[in-house]
């Protein structure tokens, strides 16, 4: 029987972006050390692998959400926000299989409302206090390029994050054995032919050295590729062995290889070679974890800085960001070997600062409440102890897995967003303060209900007032 044709247009709408549900990506690896730890099946995962889709009130009623067939009233109305993610359209029971949306979204919007760009990753322990002080967005215009010239790749290795290559330390070995069998075993002539440019310009730029050296004016002519015969690479070759350093540079720039992290002791080796000390530049930020699989923003900010001020309705613009109401997911406990407490922020576990720090358990020697919350276990207290902190950078890891970097709110800052949320009423005690007593009629009687105010007097004010409440 043959199937049902479809005109032009109905095929190029189907095929089309905003007719048709996008692929899912692979979901992200799980541990391999989880098969001794308690592990829960409906956890969520790093990252979103399906498109999340929504529809409207009425829409939402009908059970019409723009597929085949309508959702299941009862599964899709019992829920706060209308968000679903389709696995199958149209399954082999002819089903539309979907769940819940809500974790990844929910989460997305309440990370947009923290206002932080997306940072990149520190390139090594050295980069440390530097990458913390001082983020660098994803989005400068010496990383966040793709389309480059083979000069451009080669300078910007260690700052852009697309390759052509893999990164050959996160390979197994049957995946290792299978790239070179399929990619690298045919690109021999290709090598050798990319070794006869290098060598040509290694030694048009030693005749020139010579040349300066012997007080010539005139510059030697340069050596080109063709003139290379195939002694002249053989014996390039049996050095380049010897320099396992080059060697490894020419192959990644080759193969257009993601660059792995080197360890300190061995960034060092390359100074000790006699007559051609190799000096190492700083490494990737993405030598040690491999490059992520997608844009380093991960999509889920746009920012590119931080640097804008805040403006409060009554007290004008702040020095500080408002603070973020975090949860004590798990208070610390020197005694099993926990330091630092596990703090919830906008859906991620945040991170705490290295050394010393108010989160450090060395350092909580009072008695406040602050320091009560993070290493007591709140058991009366709904939903367990809260505090505001301070976020200060965020970094989209290679696994896909959001950093958030916190520290400790500002006091001044943490009064003024508790009075914005009603937590507090700083603004209305200070008003109540500046109220004078009311003033009578007459001051020989001082009966009740005998009170006016005179012309010019203050008049009683509240919060009301100023639209607090």
């Amino acid at each position: 029987m043959a199937g049902r044709t479809v005109s032009p247009g109905a095929a190029l709408l189907r095929s089309s972006r905003m007719f048709s549900m996008p692929t899912p990506i692979p979901a992200p690896p799980g541990d391999h050390s989880a098969a001794t730890k308690f592990h829960s099946p409906t956890a969520t995962i790093s990252y979103p692998t399906h498109l999340t889709v929504t529809t409207t009130p009425a829409s939402r009623a009908t059970g019409d959400w723009g597929f085949k067939r309508p959702l299941p009233l009862k599964s899709t109305t019992n829920t706060t926000h209308p968000l679903v993610r389709v696995r199958q359209v149209d399954s082999t029971e002819h089903i539309t299989d979907f769940q819940s949306a809500s974790d990844h979204t929910i989460t997305l919007q309440k990370f947009q409302e923290l206002n932080l760009p997306i940072s990149v990753p520190r390139a090594s322990a050295i980069d440390a206090y530097t990458a913390s002080t001082f983020p660098k967005s994803v989005f400068e215009e010496e990383a966040d390029v793709t389309a480059l010239s083979d000069e451009k790749k080669v300078e910007l290795a260690n700052k852009r994050w697309r390759f052509s290559g893999p990164w050959l330390a996160g390979m197994t070995p049957g995946d290792f054995d299978r790239f070179l069998e399929k990619e690298v075993r045919g690109k021999r002539p290709e090598f050798r032919a990319f070794l006869k440019k290098i060598l040509a310009a290694e030694m048009t730029e030693e005749q020139a050295r010579k040349a300066r050296e012997a007080g010539e004016t005139t510059e030697p002519p340069k050596v080109a590729a063709s003139d290379i015969t195939e002694n002249q690479l053989t014996d390039y070759l049996r050095e380049l062995r010897e320099e396992r350093m080059t060697l490894y540079n020419l192959v990644s720039q080759f193969l257009d290889l993601a660059p792995v992290d080197l360890d300190i002791a061995y960034q060092f080796i390359g100074r000790m070679a006699p007559n051609k000390p190799k000096y190492l530049e700083r490494g990737s930020p993405y030598g040690a974890n491999g490059p992520p699989i997608t844009h380093p923003s991960a999509g889920i900010s746009y920012l590119r800085t931080r640097n804008f001020q805040e403006n409060h309705p009554l007290y004008g613009p702040q020095k500080h960001h408002p603070p973020i109401k975090a949860r004590i997911l798990k208070p610390s406990n020197p005694s099993t070997g926990n330091k630092t407490p596990s703090i919830g922020v906008a859906g991620f576990v945040g991170s705490t600062p290295h050394g010393e720090s108010v989160f450090n358990a060395k350092r909580q020697r009072n008695l406040s409440k602050f320091n009560l919350s993070l290493h007591q276990l709140e058991l009366e207290q709904r939903g367990g102890a809260k505090i505001y902190v301070q976020p200060t950078k965020a970094v989209v890891t290679s696994s896909g897995r959001v950093c958030i970097g916190i520290a400790e709110a500002d006091q001044m800052s943490e009064v003024v967003q508790k009075e914005m949320v009603g937590e507090s009423t700083v603004f209305e005690h200070e008003l109540k303060a500046m109220q004078t007593s009311e003033i009578p009629r007459n001051p020989r009687y001082n009966s009740p209900g005998g009170y006016g105010a005179r012309f010019g007097s203050k008049v009683p004010s509240s919060a009301s007032n100023y639209g607090l409440k």
